[in-house]
């Protein structure tokens, strides 16, 4: 089991202090790496993913998964509908729970940015006291994950293309 946890932000520059900020809580606590993606919505509704860098690789920290799977909350702000195929959809039939996704879909502003990350081993409430410790009163929307749950975001995830994992990010933060 885990925890989803989306952090919001007026601004990107705040956005991206946060992400830097949580990678280095990351790597101080020496945890495995996780996924640690900041999301922005450009003024033209464009939806960007970047992610957390290891700088000796190049790589996405944790592979890159997490961080594409947290991006594509933020693309379908549809309400899922009967019949419907979508990614709002698809997150719900994996069993993340629909208000969370709602909110997720609809929190994004033009020119707004969010900090996304999947928490397992430093534990939600450790990860919540360091954003709450920043800069901003940013908007924080959580989720817990359970087991069958990440069992079928892991399906999702295998069938995201290589091709995406290996494109390279904006920069590292």
């Amino acid at each position: 089991m885990s925890d989803l946890i989306i952090v919001l932000y007026g601004s990107q520059n705040a956005a991206f202090v946060a992400g830097e900020a949580l990678a280095v809580f990351q790597q101080e606590a020496g945890t495995e790496p996780e996924d640690i993606v900041v999301v922005t919505r450009a003024e033209t509704g464009r939806v960007s993913v970047n992610q957390s860098i290891d700088l000796a690789s190049g790589r996405p920290l944790g592979g890159g998964r997490w961080g594409t799977l947290i991006g594509m909350l933020f693309l379908d702000r549809r309400k899922p509908g009967e019949q419907d195929r979508g990614l709002t959809a698809r997150f719900l039939e994996a069993g993340v729970e629909q208000s969370f996704l709602l909110a997720v879909g609809q929190a994004l502003d033009k020119g707004g940015a969010a900090v996304g990350m999947r928490v397992r081993l430093l534990g939600a409430n450790r990860v919540l006291d360091r954003v709450k410790a920043l800069k901003g009163a940013p908007k924080i929307l959580q989720t817990r994950l359970s087991a069958e749950t990440e069992d079928a975001l892991y399906d999702m995830q295998n069938q995201i293309p290589q091709g995406v994992l290996n494109q390279s990010a904006d920069g590292p933060f």
